[in-house]
């Protein structure tokens, strides 16, 4: 078999590269990179060329995969890089090059598209994949636009394809973000406060990093095609998150956790896995368990 992935490079698509060599030894697997590749002898890589390429580029590398993985995008590392309009419709342009390309690969069967649970509308119960969607930000839209077209190039191609939404993944390598969990991590390792914007009664759902990369690789065999929410199921709210953190750093009673006000409303994202659990994994890893490992692994970085 062989396997086009884009994003390999990126905080998911690193592990989902390491499973695959794991759990597909016997494939070739095509990575499509925009940065300086590190040689392999069971890794082929191929320029992106930033996804400036004409449709038959992926034919004249001879990357006539079975299987496509496309996680290669823009997202934000913080919610002011959300609105981002540059970033967020080069999501679009580049998923169209590469579909036109792929369009061209005889031997395509499936198309694996990574998007984001940001594609929901705000809501106040837990989000399946029937709720509505009207994203609140311009990576939201983009990537809602991508959906759609994956969905419109396997029905004209006659192949399958998987949309699968992730929620609010954490774990190793997830530092380089700056979001609630990696900060908190962070300060709770070196010694410092941990600060809560709101009353910190917000509710979360977060899911480790090697249950999302299991997912999206059992995705290549699932047999159905289906938009799928890759989300946890333990609903913690960002106090409870913070206290967690505390313990299981041993900082104890040396780090304060401090609340500054908020012009915002709480939101509680939680979110329906029952889709997931149903079709791509069994079991989850437990919050308290993936914490441990990235507070183990934030800690060893900074000797």
């Amino acid at each position: 078999m062989k396997i086009l992935l884009t994003g390999a490079t990126g905080f998911i698509g690193k592990r989902v590269l390491e499973l695959l060599q794991e759990q597909y030894s016997d494939a070739e697997i095509q990575v499509l990179s925009g940065s300086e590749p590190q040689h392999s002898d069971t890794i082929r890589y191929i320029s992106s060329r930033n996804y400036a390429f004409d449709a038959d580029y992926l034919c004249s590398m001879d990357a006539d995969a079975e299987m496509m993985i496309h996680m290669g995008a823009f997202i934000p590392k913080s919610g002011s890089e959300a609105d981002d309009i540059e970033a967020s419709t080069g999501n679009i342009r580049s998923t169209a090059s590469l579909l036109a390309a792929a369009g061209k690969c005889s031997y395509l069967k499936k198309c694996i598209f990574i998007s984001t649970v940001d594609v929901y509308s705000a809501a106040t119960d837990a989000l399946s994949e029937s709720a509505l969607t009207v994203p609140q930000t311009m990576y939201g839209w983009s990537k809602l636009y991508c959906e759609q077209m994956v969905k419109a190039f396997a029905q004209q191609h006659g192949i399958g394809y998987e949309i699968l939404r992730l929620g609010h993944v954490y774990g190793e390598g997830e530092e380089k973000y700056r979001k609630v969990m990696p900060v908190m991590v962070r300060n709770a390792v070196d010694g410092n406060d941990i600060t809560i914007y709101g009353d910190g009664e917000a509710l979360r759902t977060f899911i480790y990093i090697d249950d999302v990369a299991q997912a999206i690789i059992n995705a290549m065999t699932h047999a159905e095609s289906e938009t799928i929410n890759v989300v946890g199921n333990e609903a913690v709210t960002i106090n409870a998150l913070a206290s967690m953190i505390v313990r299981l750093s041993g900082a104890g009673s040396r780090i304060q956790i401090k609340h500054c006000p908020s012009d915002f409303p709480n939101r509680n994202l939680v979110f329906d896995n029952t889709r997931l659990m149903t079709t791509l994994l069994t079991e989850l890893v437990p919050l308290e368990t993936g914490l441990a490992r990235e507070i183990a692994y934030i800690r060893k970085q900074r000797l």
